[in-house]
C-alpha cells in the first residue's frame, strides 16, 4: 500500500489526468448523443433543402418540326436523362429525315445529266473555247427539236402527199367511169358519180388522217418551242454565259417532255397515240428566259458566297401558289433555282387530272397556274389534218414551276454565273473522299 501511495505521489499529474478522463466519459457520452442528433437534423435539413431546390429547377425542351412554318414542340419540366434522351432521338430522327428528303430531291432532279457539248462547262480550255462555244450554237436548236421528235411528236400529214394520193385515186375512178382515153380531157362525170366519188375521197382522207394519228403520240413540231432559232455566225462565237442559258433551257425542256410523255402513257405503261391519248396536241412551249449575259455584264463585284442551306427560305404566295421563291427574287435561297414554263395544249377533257399528276411524277415540277377553254371545236383542225379522236376536247393553258437543285449543278456553272447568282464556290469543287465534312452536300 505504501508502495502504491509512493507511486501516486511520484506520478500525481498522470493520476489526475486518468481520473478526469474517467469522470468525463459519461459526460462526453451524454453530450455526444445530443450533438449527433443535432448534426443529423442539420444534414437532413440541408439535404431536404437541396432536393427542394433541385425540384424547383426547370428547363425548356424544344424539338423542331419538319415544316418551318409550324411552331416547334416545346415544354418545360425538371431535367432528367429519359426526357433528354427522347428529345435527342427525335432531333436525330428529324435530321435523318431532312437529309433523306434532300437526297430524294437531288435524285428527282436527275443529277447525272450530261451537257450538250463535252468539255464546255464550267470553263473550256483556252485553245478550245471558241470552237466549243460555236459547237454549242450549232447543236442546241437541233437538240431542242429532237426532244419533241424523240417523244413521238409529229405534225399532221403532209397535205401535198394527201392531195397527190386522193387525186390519183380520183383519176383512176374517173377513167373507169369515162373510159381510158379521158386523161387530160375535160370530160365530165355524171353529177351522181361526182358526188359519190367526192364522198369516198372524203372518207379516204379521214382514213389517212386516222392512220397518221395512230402512229403519233401527240401533234407538235419544233416551231411550238418559243425562242429557238439558229445563231447568227456573223456575230462570232456566243459567250459562255449564253451557252449556259441554252443548256439550262434544254434541261428544262427535257423534264417537261418527260412529263408530257408520261401523261400519254396508261397505267400499264403502254404508250398511247393521239386518238386515245390525254394530250392530243402541243400548241406552245415557252420557257421563261434569263438574260444572264446582260446581268453578268451589269453586276458589281460580290464577295464569294459561302454555303448555307439551313436558313429558312421565305415563302411568297404573290409569286407562285406554291410559295417557292428563288434567285433573283430570293437571294437567301442557295439550295435551288426555279424556271417557269408556259404550255398550251389540246387535251381530252376527261383526262385533265391525269395530265396534272404527270408533272410531279416526272421530276421536281408543279402546276402553279391553269386555265381551260371548254367545248373546243376541232373542225378547223381536222381540215388541216389533225385528227383527235372522239373524246370531248379542251384547250388547256398551264404554267409549270420547275426546280433545279444547285449542289449537283454547281460544278458545271461558269464562274461568272456563280458570282452573279451567289452559288458557293465550295460546291463547284471536285467531290472529296467519302466522310469529308467539307464535301459539297445539300445540308
Amino acid at each position: 500500500m505504501k508502495g502504491a501511495l509512493g507511486w501516486v505521489k511520484s506520478n500525481l499529474v498522470s493520476v489526475i489526468a486518468i481520473v478526469i478522463a474517467i469522470a468525463a466519459f459519461p459526460v462526453l457520452f451524454f453530450f455526444s448523443q445530443s450533438w449527433s442528433q443535432k448534426l443529423n437534423e442539420q444534414v437532413e435539413s440541408d439535404v431536404g433543402g437541396n432536393i427542394r431546390d433541385l425540384n424547383q429547377i426547370s428547363v425548356t425542351y424544344e424539338a423542331p418540326t419538319l415544316d418551318p412554318s409550324q411552331q416547334p414542340v416545346s415544354f418545360s419540366q425538371v431535367p432528367n436523362e429519359a426526357t433528354t434522351s427522347a428529345i435527342k432521338a427525335w432531333i436525330d430522327a428529324l435530321s435523318e429525315e431532312v437529309q433523306r428528303v434532300k437526297d430524294l430531291a437531288l435524285q428527282a432532279n436527275d443529277p447525272n445529266r450530261e451537257p450538250l457539248v463535252d468539255g464546255l462547262f464550267p470553263e473550256p480550255s483556252a485553245p478550245e473555247s471558241t470552237s466549243k462555244r460555236q459547237e454549242m450554237a450549232r447543236v442546241w436548236p437541233g437538240a431542242m427539236a429532237n426532244e419533241l421528235l424523240d417523244a413521238g411528236a409529229d405534225g399532221p400529214p403532209d397535205p401535198m402527199v394527201i392531195f397527190d394520193r386522193l387525186n390519183s385515186q380520183f383519176e383512176v375512178e374517173r377513167q373507169r367511169l369515162l373510159g381510158v382515153d379521158v386523161a387530160g380531157t375535160d370530160a365530165q362525170l355524171e353529177p351522181e358519180d361526182a358526188e359519190r366519188i367526192h364522198s369516198e375521197l372524203g372518207e379516204e382522207r379521214l382514213r389517212l388522217y386516222k392512220l397518221h394519228a395512230g402512229d403519233t403520240r401527240f401533234y407538235a413540231t419544233p416551231s411550238v418551242i418559243d425562242g429557238v432559232r439558229s445563231w447568227d455566225e456573223t456575230q462570232g462565237a456566243p459567250s459562255l454565259v449564253q451557252c449556259w442559258e441554252w443548256q439550262l433551257r434544254y434541261w428544262v425542256l427535257d423534264d417537261v417532255m418527260r412529263a408530257l410523255s408520261l401523261a400519254n402513257t396508261d397505267e400499264a405503261g403502254q404508250e398511247l397515240s393521239v386518238p386515245d391519248a390525254p394530250i392530243k396536241r402541243i400548241e406552245r412551249i415557252s420557257i421563261a428566259p434569263w438574260d444572264l449575259a446582260s446581268m453578268v455584264a451589269a453586276q458589281t463585284q460580290n464577295p464569294p458566297a459561302t454555303a448555307n442551306t439551313s436558313t429558312e427560305i421565305t415563302r411568297d404566295y404573290s409569286i407562285s401558289v406554291s410559295g417557292r421563291t428563288a434567285w433573283p427574287a430570293a437571294r437567301q435561297n442557295q439550295l435551288y433555282d426555279i424556271r417557269y414554263v408556259d404550255l398550251s395544249l389540246i387535251v381530252d377533257a376527261r383526262k385533265i387530272p391525269h395530265i396534272l399528276a404527270a408533272f410531279p411524277r416526272a421530276g421536281l415540277m408543279s402546276v402553279v397556274d391553269l386555265s381551260v377553254i371548254e367545248d373546243y371545236d376541232p373542225k378547223s383542225d381536222l381540215s388541216a389534218g389533225y385528227y383527235y379522236g372522239v373524246a370531248p376536247l379542251m384547250r388547256m393553258r398551264m404554267r409549270i414551276e420547275t426546280v433545279w437543285m444547285r449542289p449537283w449543278m454547281a460544278p458545271l456553272v461558269p464562274r461568272d454565273v456563280r458570282g452573279l447568282m451567289q452559288i458557293p464556290d465550295e460546291w463547284a469543287m471536285p467531290e472529296t473522299e467519302e466522310g469529308d465534312e467539307d464535301a459539297p452536300a445539300v445540308s
